[in-house]
């Protein structure tokens, strides 16, 4: 394929040892971004009309910025400062300082939970995707590996209405070792007492997600609404533009499996 036209959503490959789905949560099974930036916008707004003369859209740019730049160097700028809560706070405080405001303690705290609230707070369950979890927990194996902390991370499966399908959650952020480094995904393919290679990956991050379940021998299904090429490096086993489509291919696949594994001989 020429590598500038675009690549059409990839059906599910023959992978006849695949016993265990694993999932990734935020933009994946819950669309985090989009309740983060709802979020974002309203907490700016309350900090703005509190300091007369800085915008809400330049607090929020600025949050976005230094979340961005933060969290990118985590392991040298935001592991050493310990929770999760002291590393919002850091990140808020960041930005406050880009705008001119130097904010107290007890401000920062406030919003730090303000915006964690407002969060998972929007997160509701989806019929269709309870559906689809319904079917694959008759045919595999079903786990979460991310980068969250477990607190929020649990508290955005149950609001999902996806509690009791995962037997495990690694929460990278509890162990120290962030995908795409291949702890977390060991980690969860021990506690399910399966190999890496019985294990499909899905996510919609590529470096994290594809390059980082390649790394640990898993097989990656990328999830990316953008129809382009793949970027450089391991080629996923398949790729779909949302998750439901993926979950109705994975579901559909197992059903035929086990009907060619019931028919008489």
């Amino acid at each position: 394929m020429n590598p500038s036209t675009p690549r059409p959503a990839a059906a599910l490959p023959p992978l006849p040892d695949v016993t265990t789905l694993l999932f990734d949560i935020d933009d994946t099974l819950v669309p985090t971004r989009r309740y983060w930036q709802r979020a974002l916008d309203a907490v700016a707004a309350g900090v703005a009309a509190a300091h007369p003369g800085t915008s809400a859209a330049d607090i929020a740019t600025a949050y976005a910025c230094a979340s961005d730049r933060l969290w990118a160097q985590y392991d040298r700028l935001l592991s050493p400062l310990g929770s999760l809560t002291a590393i919002r706070r850091h990140v808020w405080g960041e930005a406050l300082r880009e705008v001119g405001i130097q904010a107290p303690e007890q401000t920062l705290v406030a919003m730090v939970d303000d915006f964690a609230h407002r969060q998972l707070q929007a997160i509701q369950p989806d019929a269709e995707l309870v559906a689809l979890f319904d079917r694959l927990a008759s045919c595999y194996r079903l786990g979460v590996v991310t980068n969250g902390d477990s607190p929020t991370q649990h508290t955005k499966i149950q609001r999902a209405g996806l509690n009791g399908y995962f037997e495990t959650v690694v929460c990278a952020l509890d162990l120290g070792q962030r995908k795409p480094r291949p702890e977390p995904f060991r980690q969860a393919c021990d506690e399910l007492g399966a190999r890496p290679e019985q294990c499909l990956y899905i996510g919609d991050d590529w470096a994290n997600d594809v390059v980082g379940a390649a790394a640990a021998g898993l097989h990656p299904v990328w999830i990316c609404a953008d129809t382009g090429p793949d970027p450089a490096g391991p080629r996923p086993a398949a790729r779909f533009t949302t998750l439901t489509c993926c979950l109705n291919v994975l579901a559909d696949h197992a059903a035929d499996q086990r009907t060619h594994e019931t028919e008489p001989t």
